[in-house]
């Protein structure tokens, strides 16, 4: 029946090793999926689409007339430099937005700080003593 079953993509060659390699890693995937650690599936399908979406890069440049006189390892280091892109984007956009976000944050409390003054009463703008 397994051989039915698997029978397109030529299971009927594997050797008992391969069998025995991948039903350890199918019993360890669905043990995992039942532990309470089942969050690290998602590290390891998180990776598996990467590298779906790096394979198309590759082959989208492979198609290119350009490109494709250069190696499958040329090809494959910039499909991950331009994988990288958007990461690089974020992280940047991260970086100044903080920048500007810290910066107003500290001069803010460099008013405020030069309002209260140390042993003096706080007193608001508007406020005038009723005695001269």
């Amino acid at each position: 029946m397994a051989m039915t079953i698997f029978s397109f993509i030529g299971a009927e060659t594997w050797s008992s090793a391969a069998w025995l390699g991948y039903g350890s890693l199918i019993g360890m995937v669905v043990a995992l999926a039942f532990s309470s650690q089942r969050w690290l599936l998602l590290y390891l399908f998180g990776g598996m689409a990467y590298w779906l979406v790096v394979e198309m890069i590759q082959n989208i440049l492979a198609g290119r007339s350009m490109l494709s006189a250069l190696s499958e390892w040329h090809r494959y280091v910039i499909a991950m430099g331009i994988s990288w892109l958007p990461l690089v984007g974020w992280v940047l956009y991260r970086a100044l937005r903080y920048e500007d976000v810290s910066h107003s944050v500290s001069q803010q409390r460099e008013l405020q700080a030069a309002r209260y003054v140390e042993h003096t009463p706080v007193y608001d703008d508007d406020y005038k003593p009723r005695f001269h």
